[in-house]
């Protein structure tokens, strides 16, 4: 059987996506931007250093993990909202 909060937090999950894309077209320019970033989040420090684009590297780590920390706290706050609502009149 599934869980109430397991189902709680899919569905937020689910009907946040257009929150998400605020989120994205808030921290990143476009797709490529996007793109940019997760390929220096996966590229080694000292490849960047060597190649002149370290500060590029850390800017770019840095926005891709704003994003997925701002789209878990929405679902986190979210969830801490609806489930003391949900406690206050199932209680």
């Amino acid at each position: 059987m599934v869980n109430i909060k397991t189902l709680l937090i899919v569905i937020l999950l689910v009907l946040n996506i257009h929150i998400y894309r605020k989120i994205f077209y808030f921290i990143f320019r476009d797709s490529d931007d996007f793109r940019e970033s997760v390929r220096y989040s996966f590229t080694p420090d000292i490849f960047s250093l060597l190649r002149g684009r370290y500060w590029k590297d850390q800017m770019g780590e840095l926005k891709l993990s704003i994003f997925i920390v701002a789209c878990i706290a929405v679902v986190f706050l979210e969830y801490l909202v609806i489930g003391s609502l949900l406690n206050v009149f199932f209680n």
